[in-house]
């Protein structure tokens, strides 16, 4: 084998891969954010990481009566990886979108090295372009939050475990430090430590490996400091609250195990076929049909590998799923789908395999025909994407939500409390004590709330208030005293 010509063909494809990955620097990297939340929470932990300040210090009010809108603080996987790009560039989105464009660029990468093991480099350079290039996988830059990250440390968490799983040792430790970040950046990263634990049960119990640093003895190690990692990162260094009963328990017990596999099946299977009919215009049939053919493929893939012997990859993704199964919460969309979406592409190409058409052309060219068609189908709405990139999104970026902060930080006192639909939002960007009112709530218990937690002021939008908060200001005028309005924020203050 001539080894100098094949590692300049992988260099060769390593380049190019790379520069193919450099025009999603230039693709959505936007400096406004929507409202979500989320992202301020992240914001707020990373400022309080770079400032040595302890996790609980945010001025974002958790309300046990209102707990699925975010609990006190979130696992410091990913402030932490937020921390240095606050500590060079303060908050700016336009600093973290271009860090969470790195990650993504990442994952196109190490997707890169890891299909071509498997595959040609044809078939490599095309799934990734498919994935990486997904107008909903740009869509996902618009927001500052954790899935690109996930979905990098566990590509590369798989791809150094099957690549040096025999040793060294200290590689072991690396690997287990990177499964216990992948773990603090979300939680359903737990799924690598169990999937390496039962990959190191059967090498050591069925398949009787006792080679001294065989992939059994890693496996324990990687899937034990694993979970000894993340408990350090999150109840020793940065000791990160938690709310009592957890901040999402009121979604459990709602239905029926069995309702919620049910449901989640359908409502993922639809998500994933979502994934690849993007809009197309008057091309739209393109994409229509080639979510079907994906689909249909990918699960042929599915069942083709299931089937045979289980590979540490395949554990990954059914334990990914099962968790998915079970979760009630039917909100997240493509985003907690796509953590695996590298794997189904690798399941798409081994569905594919097992159908044998037009067999006297050759390989490649089916490739460049399937691989371009997909492409194909994602024009239209990746021309909307770059074509809308430069508007502001609505947020706290918009010049009247700018106006409204600057009122709040110029006319109130540090130590005020706030009632705002998106407290984390406020809070990040005015730095006052904030909290949000149930959607659910009566005038009488709203009014509860504000002597409870001894608000100072409410905060209402036009747009993205509730019902609830609008009901109240209406029937509790005698609480609430009008103080100073813009076009869309009216600011209200509480006279006891």
């Amino acid at each position: 084998m001539d080894f100098k010509a094949l590692y300049n063909r992988r260099s060769r494809f390593i380049w190019l891969m790379a520069v193919m990955m450099l025009p999603l620097f230039f693709i959505n990297v936007r400096t406004s954010h929507d409202w979500g939340g989320d992202f301020a929470m992240y914001i707020m932990q990373a400022e309080n990481i770079v400032n040595g300040v302890s996790q609980s210090e945010t001025a974002y009010i958790y309300d046990p009566d209102n707990p699925v809108l975010g609990p006190p603080a979130y696992p410091i996987g990913f402030p932490l990886l937020l921390s240095p790009v606050y500590a060079l560039a303060g908050n700016s989105i336009f600093a973290f979108t271009l860090w969470i464009t790195a990650f993504l660029m990442g994952i196109g990468m190490i997707m890169a090295v890891f299909l071509r093991r498997y595959f040609s480099d044809l078939i490599a350079f095309f799934l990734v372009m498919i994935v990486i290039y997904n107008p909903w996988t740009l869509s996902m830059k618009l927001e500052i939050m954790s899935e690109f990250p996930f979905t990098f440390l566990l590509l590369l968490c798989l791809f150094l475990f099957e690549k040096y799983g025999k040793g060294p040792f200290w590689m072991g430790i690396v690997i287990a430090i990177l499964g216990g970040l992948l773990m603090s950046v979300r939680a359903i990263g737990m799924v690598f430590p169990i999937a390496i634990l039962i990959w190191a049960v059967r090498k050591r119990f069925i398949e009787k490996d006792k080679t001294p640093m065989s992939k059994c003895v890693c496996g324990f190690l990687v899937g034990v400091g694993s979970v000894l990692v993340y408990l350090l990162l999150n109840s020793v260094i940065f000791a990160v609250p938690r709310a009592e009963g957890g901040s999402y328990t009121g979604i459990w017990g709602e239905e029926k195990l069995y309702a919620t596999v049910l449901y989640n099946l359908a409502y993922y299977t639809e998500q994933f076929k979502y994934f690849f009919s993007p809009w197309g215009g008057s091309w739209n049939f393109l994409p229509l049909i080639l979510k079907a053919a994906i689909f249909t493929f990918t699960l042929l893939g599915m069942i083709r590998m299931f089937f045979r012997r289980l590979e540490l990859m395949d554990m990954i993704v059914i334990l990914y799923f099962g968790v998915l199964l079970i979760y009630p919460y039917r909100h997240g969309g493509i985003r907690f789908l796509f953590p695996i979406m590298p794997f189904l592409a690798f399941y798409l190409v081994r569905g594919l395999e097992t159908v044998h058409i037009f067999p006297n052309i050759k390989n490649s060219v089916k490739v460049w025909f399937l691989g371009c068609l997909v492409l194909v189908s994602y024009l239209n709405m990746f021309w909307i994407i770059i074509h809308t990139d430069h508007q502001t999104l609505q947020g706290p970026q918009e010049q009247l939500s700018e106006e409204a902060f600057e009122y709040i930080r110029n006319n109130t006192a540090e130590d005020d409390v706030i009632i705002f639909s998106k407290p984390r939002v406020l809070a990040l960007y005015t730095g006052r004590n904030c909290l949000a009112n149930n959607k659910e709530f009566t005038p009488g218990e709203i009014a509860d709330l504000i002597f409870a937690y001894e608000v100072d002021y409410v905060l209402t939008h036009t747009e993205i208030s509730d019902a609830a908060i609008h009901d109240f200001i209406r029937k509790q005028d005698y609480i609430c005293e009008y103080l100073w309005s813009n076009e869309k924020f009216v600011l209200y203050k509480v006279v006891m």
